[in-house]
């Protein structure tokens, strides 16, 4: 009951007369729509991988939803909107509410341009690098000799055919779960994406070149293929542009609602207690 009670006056009245009705009380004349429950199913119940909110949450909140109403009702029956606090706390409301939609109103025109955007991203381009990257292969097996048999047999594999030949051989022997359908390929990866002791035999070795001793990691014995390497560079602007306006966005508008404050106020003469 705490996070239903909790909810804003805005949320609580926020009722479509298109909404779908998900449970009636006729006695109480009580009704809950799917609008009034979908903030809090989407609150409460985030979706993880496509998962939706099961059919007990859902039944719960509108549970819920049905005792708050009835509480409302209660309170209303007892007269709390004849009292002074109830009549201050509505003005009090209101007046959030017309400043909500006057704010909303006022800034929905604001933007940010690509000329605003690039000088932030020219202004400060370390904060929109690409880490230095490889981008490799691994067969993963449980004994140093198994990984060592496997080495030897690579080795004499020409350079042109040993991505293909690896990837092979991890999809036969390696131990990794996603060999079988990657054949090892583990895609580009930054520094500290990966347990040191594999992070720095990669790391080390050349382009198309295969480590020739085995690494030892907690996860067993890796034999590594490095196909390439990126060095650490600044992402294209036009990659991050986006980010960088809904980063800004906001600021631009919350600015646009002071300076018509500080207008406002630069009209009008403040006698201050003293």
């Amino acid at each position: 009951m705490k996070k239903i009670l909790s909810f804003s006056f805005v949320a609580a009245m926020a009722i479509s007369l298109n909404a779908g009705v998900l449970a009636s009380v006729k006695d109480a004349n009580i009704t809950v729509t799917d609008e009034e429950i979908a903030p809090f199913l989407a609150q409460n119940n985030p979706q993880v991988n496509g998962v939706q909110p099961s059919d007990e949450d859902k039944k719960k909140l509108i549970d819920d939803m049905i005792k708050y109403k009835l509480l409302v009702a209660e309170a209303k029956k007892s007269g709390i909107e004849n009292t002074d606090e109830y009549k201050r706390q509505l003005e009090l409301a209101k007046d959030g509410i017309a400043f909500n939609l006057w704010q909303r109103e006022q800034t929905k025109d604001v933007a940010v341009s690509d000329e605003e955007a690039k000088k932030i991203y020219d202004e400060n381009k370390q904060s929109f690098m690409q880490p230095d990257s490889v981008t490799a292969s691994h067969i993963l097996v449980a004994d140093e000799k198994s990984a060592k048999n496997a080495i030897a047999k690579l080795s004499k594999v020409k350079k042109e055919n040993l991505k293909a030949e690896f990837n092979k051989l991890a999809k036969e022997i390696s131990t990794d779960p996603s060999a079988k359908e990657n054949g090892g390929d583990l895609g580009s990866f930054g520094k500290g994406m990966m347990v040191p002791e594999f992070e720095k035999a990669a790391f080390a070795l050349k382009d198309g070149e295969m480590g020739k001793t085995p690494v030892k990691t907690q996860f067993g014995y890796h034999v590594i293929y490095k196909e390439s390497s990126k060095k650490a560079e600044a992402m294209p602007f036009e990659k991050v542009k986006d980010l960088i306006k809904n980063q800004l966005l906001p600021g631009k508008a919350n600015k646009k609602i002071d300076d018509k404050a500080n207008e406002l106020f630069g009209k009008i003469n403040v006698e201050y207690a003293k």
